[in-house]
């Protein structure tokens, strides 16, 4: 169980037979064996996938928007990576909750929690520590004020690109990655405009969509369809497209749990580097199943930090590695699959 749930099930005193809502839960056993009337948000693919079954369907609620639970006791939050996530988040679970009840923020001390009594200041005037083990703190504020509804609009992000060849329009929402502007990653992909071969192009790891949007409309021959496991860039991905009058199809993935068929090209910033942890076996994982759906000369056209050592691992699972562009931190890879 993840150390965030058996912090939880430490205080269980606090939660038995409470009707809560869980905001980004993991995917673990913590509804069976904390006994209470649960209702679960989650953003992540994964962890929706993992626990489907556990409660009724709509008991869990995959969305970028909070189920509205009304009579609720508590809300708890599993603290996200993303500061600006945990704030969004929080800006729609308390507005259900009145005044008198409490709302947790639990978390590991390296992801964030030490921002736990500044996130619930602004809801209540004693945030209190409740626990700390296994490197994860527990705690609580009693909502003691009056809490504005909840407005997406407030929160949504809508912004200009502008390229050598096209102006673009970008919907983006907090913790979405490049959350309002374009990654220097992106950039230099975006700038190498030899065509991608016609048909299907899968845009794995989508965001806000802005790769596709830009190669839509320099490969009319090209049908696109986006992924993500992030509930919050499908949507953004989805309205960024309507805006910009292309149609794709867009869905969520667990890596590429839910991507079926076979592509001409599959393009990509994937999301497989977290800081400066040299650890590939994600990324070794796609480039060993994306070749399952690759057509026979179908192309894999990705960025990706120049220090990663992405070529060998290319070349074993797909074919002959280029570097079609580089600067001083990315590289744009390129490989064609036998046949």
């Amino acid at each position: 169980m993840d150390n965030t749930s058996q912090i939880l099930e430490r205080s269980a005193e606090l939660f038995s037979g409470q009707r809560l809502l869980l905001v980004n839960p993991p995917a673990d056993g913590l509804t069976r064996s904390l006994s209470a009337d649960w209702t679960l948000w989650c953003w992540d693919y994964a962890s929706s996938r993992g626990l489907a079954g556990a409660l009724p369907e709509e008991r869990l609620v995959f969305s970028h928007l909070c189920p509205q639970v009304d009579d609720l006791d508590a809300a708890i939050l599993v603290m996200p990576k993303a500061i600006e996530r945990a704030e969004y988040a929080l800006a729609q679970m308390v507005p259900l909750l009145a005044q008198g009840k409490p709302v947790y923020l639990v978390g590991e001390k390296k992801g964030g929690i030490t921002r736990a009594e500044k996130l619930l200041g602004r809801y209540g005037a004693h945030p209190e520590k409740l626990d700390s083990a296994r490197h994860c703190q527990l705690w609580r504020v009693i909502v003691d004020q009056p809490v504005a509804p909840f407005l997406l609009e407030d929160w949504r992000q809508q912004y200009e690109l502008r390229f050598d060849d096209q102006p673009l329009q970008l919907v983006s929402l907090p913790g979405v990655f490049s959350h309002g502007r374009l990654d220097e990653g992106s950039e230099l992909l975006l700038a190498e405009q030899r065509p991608l071969p016609a048909g299907r192009v899968l845009d794995f790891g989508c965001g806000s969509g802005v790769l596709s949007l830009v190669m839509a409309r320099r490969n009319p021959g090209c049908r696109f369809e986006l992924v993500d496991i992030d509930a919050l860039a499908i949507y953004c991905a989805r309205q960024s497209l309507a805006l910009n009058g292309v149609e794709a199809e867009v869905h969520a993935s667990d890596g590429l749990s839910d991507v079926h068929g076979r592509f001409s090209a599959v393009i990509s910033n994937p999301p497989f580097h977290t800081g400066i942890r040299q650890d590939t076996s994600i990324a070794e994982r796609f480039f060993e199943q994306v070749t399952r759906n690759l057509q026979p000369g179908g192309e894999l056209r990705i960025v990706a930090n120049g220090f990663l050592r992405y070529p060998p691992l290319i070349e074993e699972h797909i074919g002959p590695c280029q570097v079609l562009r580089e600067n001083n931190r990315f590289k744009v890879y390129s490989a064609v699959a036998p046949g």
